[in-house]
């Protein structure tokens, strides 16, 4: 007897070979340039929207959604996994992900954000950050330094912070809310492919809401490492680290689920 070979299943490998090259280089690129190889591991944003590829994926069931032509080009793109390149993998998920998303099946159009979420979070986010960053960086060293004038006399030069007691603190890109907002919008769109296929209006809100959630968290913790040394040590390598990720996490899934909560509908 044959093996009776799916479109799901076709789909199920190719999202398989996005996972291990999105976890090779998060573990041997991203590990090797932080000195901790084995300590690198998926972003949440980048676990939940795979983990949401997959349940878009088992919903295509046995539905014959393909043309055998996207059966040949998914073929001839999954090769670009052989190569031990995020950015040849990426490629390859682009084009998949554009032939996919304009799809009316509502399947293939989750699969083709999922995918495209997923190489923005690698490549597109950071292109477009890398244009705005001087605007970025900013707005947020003036609005650390509006949140710091109670509590002295702080002032700005450029995108450096300056206490009163000559403490001087400097945003570097990776430290702007920029990046957190990229996390937030992942694991926005994740959350949602993983309940339902279909954008409803509450979403946009929603997205707003984490976005601003994102930005007021993150501009608190400069705010509190602009205090001092041992604040700086605290938020930008300690414990704080921790903590503020732990309360964006919570703030996004709780704006979820009140999201979802505002949206279901009301019985009567």
């Amino acid at each position: 007897m044959g093996v009776n070979i799916r479109d799901r299943h076709v789909m199920f490998a190719f999202a398989g070979c996005a996972a291990l090259a999105t976890l090779w280089h998060r573990i041997v690129l991203d590990g090797v340039a932080s000195g901790q190889v084995l300590n690198a591991p998926f972003s949440a944003g980048e676990a939940l929207a795979l983990f949401a590829l997959f349940v878009v994926i088992t919903r295509m069931k046995n539905d014959a959604l393909f043309m055998r032509v996207d059966l040949l080009i998914i073929a001839a793109l999954g090769f670009a996994f052989v190569l031990p390149s995020m950015k040849v993998a990426c490629v390859a998920m682009t084009a998949t992900a554009l032939i996919f998303v304009t799809r009316r099946d509502a399947r293939l159009a989750s699969i083709g954000q999922l995918l495209l979420a997923l190489v923005s979070f690698q490549y597109f986010a950071r292109l477009i950050f890398d244009l705005i960053a001087p605007y970025a960086l900013w707005l947020e060293t003036i609005a650390v330094t509006t949140l710091l004038s109670p509590f002295g006399d702080f002032s700005r030069d450029g995108f450096d912070i300056v206490g009163p007691n000559g403490f001087t603190i400097f945003i570097e890109p990776p430290c702007s809310a920029f990046h957190n907002i990229s996390v937030a919008a992942i694991i926005w769109l994740g959350l949602i492919k993983i309940e339902r296929l279909h954008f409803v209006r509450s979403d946009l809100w929603a997205l707003a809401a984490m976005i601003g959630a994102t930005i007021l968290l993150n501009t608190i913790r400069i705010t509190l490492m602009a205090q001092s040394l041992t604040m700086l040590q605290y938020w930008h390598d300690g414990a704080g680290v921790t903590i503020v990720t732990v309360v964006m996490l919570v703030s996004v899934l709780a704006i979820s689920l009140l999201s979802r909560a505002a949206s279901a509908p009301k019985l009567a």
